[in-house]
């Protein structure tokens, strides 16, 4: 089968509104904004991006409104070369959107976020062509109806599928069974083991079937279980501005490390490297690499392994 794209993302796409603020407010506190900044996010857009900056041919479907803010977003991913051609427009519905605040002194952010009026992304309303005719699927757990589809069929077709795996909702273990890769944060780690640990959390997400599970733990790197065993890889030390879309960057990362056919540690070291280099800068998609910077930063910080 010839394959369309590299990678194809499905699931949630947003406008942020990032303001800098000197420290987080108290109830009924007035602070001026340092800096404000609008631009695409979302997990799987600002995962489909970072593919494409690090060289593969991407594509996104996800559900956007009618308004400015649809257009907006369409435009930030197009701009970065991604097909949005399988992207839905439900007209006369209000667009997601996020405002997020960003502590001038840690680069720690906190996200209010709003999914506007839009109704949920329906599995018929997939282009599966274009799904079935990728090499890599990115899916998120924000739209877990398609999402489940998306990775049945994707899988199916012989792509490797990677979930990031944000929050443990209704529908989502039916996404599980279908994905080669479950790469969670700490909030589903703690949710799928119980509060058990992110030991327990690995086992019970290989449980599914993957060839790997993986825990993202924020400046602290991330731990990851296959059958090779248990690996826990830290973070890159960098002069940290704003963490937003850092776990979304990491996944874009990692699929593209998959598509390399590196092993699970260069993958997670890869995709931990390209977080980080993203958190130097305003915004969850300006700072990321391309694939030169990405490389010269790991010659740099981790010279022991090939990335070639």
């Amino acid at each position: 089968m010839s394959r369309r794209f590299d990678v194809t993302g499905v699931g949630y796409t947003a406008i942020d509104y990032l303001g800098v603020i000197p420290h987080f407010p108290e109830e009924n506190l007035k602070l001026e904004l340092d800096r404000l900044k609008v631009q695409g996010g979302g997990p799987t857009a600002t995962a489909t991006v970072t593919a494409a900056r690090l060289g593969l041919s991407t594509a996104f479907i996800g559900k956007v409104g009618g308004d400015y803010r649809g257009a907006m977003m369409l435009m930030k991913l197009s701009g970065e070369g991604v097909d949005v051609s399988s992207a839905v427009l439900e007209d006369g519905a209000l667009s997601q959107f996020a405002f997020i605040m960003v502590d001038a002194e840690t680069g720690r952010r906190t996200i209010l976020w709003t999914r506007g009026t839009l109704a949920p992304l329906r599995p018929e309303e997939l282009d599966m062509k274009m799904i079935s005719s990728c090499r890599g699927l990115l899916v998120d757990t924000l739209e877990p109806a398609a999402a489940a589809a998306a990775a049945r069929e994707a899988s199916a077709a012989g792509a490797k599928v990677v979930i990031d795996a944000g929050t443990l909702r209704e529908g989502v273990r039916e996404i599980l069974p279908h994905c080669h890769y479950i790469v969670a944060s700490e909030t589903f780690a703690g949710q799928i083991s119980e509060g058990r640990g992110e030991r327990a959390a690995l086992e019970e997400m290989m449980k599914y079937g993957p060839e790997a599970a993986v825990v993202t733990l924020g400046e602290r790197g991330c731990v990851a279980l296959s059958e090779g065993g248990h690996i826990e890889e830290p973070g890159f030390e960098v002069e940290t501005v704003d963490t937003t879309g850092a776990g979304d960057v990491f996944h874009g990362a990692f699929l593209y490390a998959v598509l390399r056919e590196w092993d699970i540690r260069r993958c997670c070291v890869f995709a931990n490297a390209v977080a980080a280099m993203k958190c130097r800068v305003l915004g969850g998609r300006t700072g990321i690499p391309g694939l030169a910077e990405a490389l010269e930063f790991l010659g740099e910080h981790a010279p022991g392994l090939d990335f070639i």
